[in-house]
């Protein structure tokens, strides 16, 4: 018998067998285990047409039928699969690379747009905890005294260790008129949750105190600014606190700013970072082009994304009004990328603490679920190349806000003061 024979007795009886399983039902609906089986065993080609493409992931696969058949409850595989994937995510360490399921990402959409229904204010995960950053004026949150630095431990009984910030966030926000029951750790003055160190778990500063609140819902829309001309010293001086780096928030900024220079008259400007947690890159680098007439004001660059300067984008006021720039732990992100990009150009003076050190960039990702993935892409680094993650920015002058003295604001009356020899 020749070989091209031999040969084509092999390949009708592989597929006299296969449809035999077929017709018995047992390669379409077999077992993930067996289907894997059938597949190293079968040519490349016959394997797709029976048994369809390769799951990349046959062993989740594989572990999902199991729960399936020997589970003692229902098993929910679309709600598996969502968890599969932030474990995923977890293992690469990074609390900003997060999954959206469609849910999330629309809420997410709403937050960052400018208007959102919750209790209003912002947080970020520092060192293991979610964090709160800020409260703006008259919302659930600040009516209940919750303060910057506060750490929120459950929301409505579940834990928020182990979650992801945006998770967290999600199940924060919801329908207007709706209760949402936050547990939280009011930490000391001037403390903060110690930092994650190698075989050292995170944990709280000691003296803090625990309380459960429960907050009402309400349509909350973000304030971008707030801003007041002070006489100090016979000079008159803009105070504009900046709060979020929302959609268009720069050119509000520009327009204020613009009316105080060319209106007002004012002889400085004091731009208030504090407690501001960032947002949107391009809207970084529009605010700091207010003040910097040319040249880099930030470089970003990844393993998959090159090397990216963003250059000032004309139109800055005079040179000749002073600014300064007022920062503490709480000024992340974006708030970080312009006050590196004042400092590094000499265009600003940074007054009050060294910031958070947040310099990573953030995009998102459209899945086809309707969902998205935040993925941390690169890494940015200030005009004089510096990368500022994890350390922060020092300011030119160190003046901390005493909490203490609640009605003496001592950054902003360091401010004042270097405004007034100018």
């Amino acid at each position: 018998m020749t070989r091209l024979l031999k040969s084509s007795i092999v390949v009708v009886a592989v597929w006299a067998l296969l449809a035999l399983l077929v017709s018995g039902g047992v390669v379409l609906g077999a077992h993930a285990a067996s289907r894997n089986v059938l597949r190293a065993a079968l040519p490349d080609s016959v394997a797709e047409v029976l048994l369809g493409p390769e799951n990349p992931f046959p062993l989740q696969e594989e572990v999902l039928d199991e729960l399936r058949s020997s589970f003692y409850k229902p098993v929910e595989p679309g709600q598996l699969l969502d968890d599969s994937i932030r474990g995923m995510l977890s293992g690469l360490e990074d609390d900003y690379t997060n999954y959206f399921d469609p849910e999330q990402y629309s809420g997410f959409k709403e937050r960052t747009s400018g208007s959102y229904s919750g209790v209003g204010m912002t947080v970020e995960m520092l060192n293991g905890y979610v964090t709160v950053v800020s409260t703006f004026k008259a919302t659930p949150a600040a009516e209940a005294g919750l303060g910057s630095g506060d750490i929120i431990l459950a929301v409505d009984g579940v834990d928020t260790e182990g979650q992801d910030l945006d998770e967290v966030v999600s199940r924060i926000k919801g329908k207007e008129g709706t209760e949402v029951t936050l547990k939280l750790y009011h930490v000391p003055p001037g403390s903060r949750s110690s930092p994650e160190e190698a075989d050292v778990e995170p944990h709280l500063p000691e003296g803090g105190t625990t309380e459960e609140l429960v907050l009402v819902r309400r349509s909350i829309v973000v304030p971008v600014l707030e801003s007041e001309t002070l006489a100090f010293a016979g000079k008159k001086v803009a105070h504009i606190r900046f709060l979020t780096f929302s959609e268009d928030s720069a050119q509000r900024l520009r327009d204020v700013v613009t009316k105080a220079v060319e209106v007002d008259g004012v002889n400085a400007i004091i731009l208030d970072l504090r407690h501001n947690g960032g947002g949107l890159l391009n809207e970084a680098v529009d605010v700091a082009s207010i003040f910097v007439p040319e040249g880099v004001i930030v470089t970003t660059e990844g393993l998959h994304s090159p090397r990216q300067d963003y250059e000032a984008r004309g139109g800055a006021i005079s040179t000749d009004v002073p600014l300064f720039v007022l920062v503490d732990g709480f000024s992340a992100s974006a708030s970080e990328i312009v006050a590196g990009a004042l400092k590094d150009t000499g265009r600003g003076t940074l007054v009050g603490e060294t910031t958070f050190g947040k310099g990573l960039v953030q995009t998102i990702l459209s899945l086809s679920d309707g969902g998205a993935l935040k993925v941390t892409t690169a890494v940015y680094f200030t005009p004089a190349g510096t990368d500022i993650n994890h350390l922060g920015i020092t300011p030119d002058v160190v003046a901390p806000d005493d909490p203490v003295t609640e009605d003496v604001d001592e950054t902003l009356q360091k401010a004042l003061s270097l405004a007034a020899q100018r």
